[in-house]
């Protein structure tokens, strides 16, 4: 009879720990970020990206994030990315959730005006080249309306988000609105 309790007391950590979220690579990502009127290259802009393990039911939790700036030529290049967690009845959700982001400009995906070129939705395919088109926001009623587009509510460390904060404090300087507390 110990024998069975045992034997069924580690098929059932098999079954719990079989679904776990481990490990994960994303990526690479690579791109340029564009003004969609001009369609010159956006120097400066921040690309970040999160990743999510998708658990038991609707539900997700974050894994990590990335970011970087782009290039002078607009460009951005984001290697691929291992992510190590342990989750039980985890998954991994397959897409990164992008913002991308540079102050006078409509913010990746949550501006009606972005787009993506070569994908549809608001996730950036891997392993293949896009271009991101920004509009250009004249007024500051559009730029205050922006600042709710290039933001997050998932607890990323803030090590992970530095440019994004930075960048969105400067606009909200450009827009005479009082700048962020710098997060914990």
């Amino acid at each position: 009879m110990k024998i069975l309790l045992r034997l069924l007391a580690v098929l059932a950590f098999l079954i719990i720990t079989s679904g776990c979220a481990v490990t994960n690579s994303y990526g690479p990502y690579m791109g340029k970020v564009v003004d969609k009127e001009t369609e010159e290259p956006i120097e400066g802009a921040v690309v970040f990206l999160r990743f999510f393990n998708d658990c038991f039911g609707p539900t997700t939790s974050f894994a990590d994030a990335i970011e970087t700036l782009t290039d002078a030529n607009g460009e951005f290049h984001i290697p691929s990315h291992r992510i190590f967690t342990f989750r039980p009845l985890c998954g991994w959700d397959p897409d990164c959730e992008p913002i991308v982001f540079k102050p006078g400009y409509g913010a990746f995906p949550g501006h009606i005006e972005t787009s993506i070129v070569e994908s549809q939705g608001a996730y950036l395919p891997e392993k293949k080249p896009v271009t991101i088109k920004l509009p250009k926001l004249t007024t500051r009623e559009e730029r205050i309306d922006n600042q709710s587009k290039a933001s997050f509510t998932s607890k990323v460390p803030y090590e992970k988000w530095r440019n994004l904060f930075r960048l969105r404090n400067e606009e909200r300087k450009n827009i005479e609105l009082k700048p962020f507390s710098e997060p914990m």
